[in-house]
């Protein structure tokens, strides 16, 4: 088979033995897999592995079953979990597989989806509805990110909700926010394409953080969020969204700052404000971030700016590095 393998100078097209299913494993004939910024981040700054497959984005169809896999059938249409965890240690009992020892991630200690195909436990296939684009599969990942993050600060009906960072990440917060309820929904970014595709997946108001001071308009608009959830991983973020924020209000922090950032603990108890990180998420949150896209009230269309084969991934990465007009890109090994 094919697959996108990293090497010193970047990611390259290489051949790789097909996989075999352990006998609690199936085999997945990858259809869509999403580029997610942490993929370019490792490639770009030379932390990925040597010889490692990315991918941890995507959906696909079963091509091989083994024998104590379950009912599994070839030719059925899933999603992909990347995070296993073994399921009994005490990271797996607080739902974050990313931090369990015991059972390798998709994508990130395990082959992943950049690859016609990949060897996936049984355990962490979630299965698609038949009429169901196998594609919207790909984005169950990300969104399940989203799911995880918004129910560390679930908004009470109606309330106003702050996104700070519109990248992939940050729109999907937007789509489950507006699912979980919220009222009005103001989403901030410097991209002008990814700012332009907030509106369409729920955003009421989308503000360039380049121009627009966000406590200004909180004030001018007399509203206070009582959830923030900062996606930019910007060093200023959090200093930027303090004063916009409701008393015991909470932000939630998605992103994975590169550098460690000034924070003003003194508002956070003068105003009994709550900091939360939100860690990747378990099994539920994918399992519902696959309802969500399965139930026809999600669009994520407005997220995909580019289809490529696995030729041209190697050009995506380095584009990414400076998203410009792209939003995201999948993958589509069969192209």
């Amino acid at each position: 088979m094919r697959a996108l393998v990293t090497g010193p100078n970047g990611v390259a097209v290489a051949e790789r033995p097909d996989p075999r299913p352990a006998p609690d494993e199936v085999v997945v004939t990858v259809h869509s897999c999403g580029i997610c910024g942490s993929d370019v981040h490792h490639v770009e700054h030379g932390t990925a592995r040597v010889g490692q497959v990315l991918g941890h984005e995507f959906s696909g169809t079963v091509v091989d079953v083994g024998r104590d896999a379950g009912d599994w059938r070839a030719g059925q249409a899933v999603a992909v979990n990347p995070l296993g965890g073994c399921g009994s240690c005490a990271v797996c009992r607080l739902e974050l597989p990313l931090l369990c020892r015991e059972r390798p991630n998709l994508g990130l200690t395990a082959p992943g989806g950049l690859a016609e195909l990949v060897a996936v436990p049984a355990s962490q296939v979630v299965p698609l509805p038949e009429g169901v684009d196998v594609e919207v599969g790909a984005h169950a990942e990300p969104l399940a990110v989203a799911v995880h993050a918004v129910a560390l600060a679930p908004p009470a009906p109606g309330d106003a909700a702050l996104v700070f960072g519109v990248g992939p990440i940050g729109l999907k917060v937007v789509i489950a926010l507006r699912a979980a309820g919220a009222g009005r929904i103001v989403a901030v970014g410097r991209s002008p394409c990814r700012r332009a595709a907030a509106p369409a997946v729920g955003a009421d108001v989308v503000l360039d953080g380049r121009e627009t001071d966000v406590a200004a308009y909180a004030a001018g608009e007399g509203i206070a969020f009582a959830q923030v959830f900062e996606c930019s991983g910007a060093e200023d973020a959090v200093a930027t969204c303090l004063p916009a924020m409701a008393v015991g209000g909470t932000l939630v922090e998605v992103a994975l700052p590169r550098t460690p950032a000034l924070v003003n603990l003194r508002a956070f108890v003068s105003r009994s404000l709550h900091l939360a990180g939100s860690c990747a998420f378990g099994a539920g949150d994918y399992r519902r971030a696959v309802e969500l896209l399965c139930s026809g009230t999600v669009d994520v269309g407005p997220l995909v700016t580019e289809r490529v084969p696995l030729s041209g991934a190697p050009d995506a990465f380095v584009r990414l590095r400076r998203p410009e007009h792209l939003v995201g890109v999948l993958v589509q090994p069969w192209r």
